[in-house]
Order: structure tokens, then C-alpha cells, then sequence
């Protein structure tokens, strides 16, 4: 069944992070769309629950890129506090 979920990354800031984000997820089996939220720090993902789950996706993340990414019901308080410097 396909779901969609809001990830919050623990930084957006730098200009080539959404991108890159975008492009890892992508590949991963059984995800359908991602879109990058910039002004919310968000990025949104469609995904087949039978092929890959929510923490697996966050998981890639963190081993790729060295990102906590987080899902939540609502946008965390301060979002705009969330971009760090670029690291890159």
C-alpha cells in the first residue's frame, strides 16, 4: 500500500542537500515520489509499505549523509532553526 510521509532532515540549509537527498531516496525500491519542502525544512515521500518502511528510509539517510531524519505528524516548532551551516 502506498503512504506518504513527512521527514524532517536535522539540516536542509546548504543548497546541494536537497538534491542529494532527493536522488538517494528515489532509488530506494519501492519508493513512488519525493518532494523537498525547502521553506518547511520537509521532504515529503510516497512510498510502498510493503517494500521499504519509514525507518529504512531514514536509515539510508543517516548512513549516505550523516543526517538525522526524523518523521512527525506536524512541523517541528522553530523549522527555520533547523538548517545548519553547510558542512560541504
Amino acid at each position: 500500500m502506498t503512504v506518504t510521509k513527512t521527514f524532517y532532515p536535522s539540516r536542509i540549509g546548504c543548497p546541494s542537500i536537497p538534491g542529494t537527498v532527493m536522488g538517494i531516496i528515489s532509488s530506494l525500491p519501492g519508493v513512488r515520489e519525493v518532494k523537498v519542502r525547502y521553506e518547511e525544512r520537509a521532504v515529503e515521500v510516497a512510498f510502498d509499505d510493503e517494500k521499504i518502511s519509514a525507518d529504512a528510509i531514514s536509515k539510508k539517510i543517516g548512513e549516505e549523509m550523516g543526517l538525522a531524519f526524523e518523521t512527525r505528524d506536524a512541523p517541528p516548532l522553530g523549522a527555520g532553526s533547523a538548517a545548519e551551516t553547510c558542512p560541504m
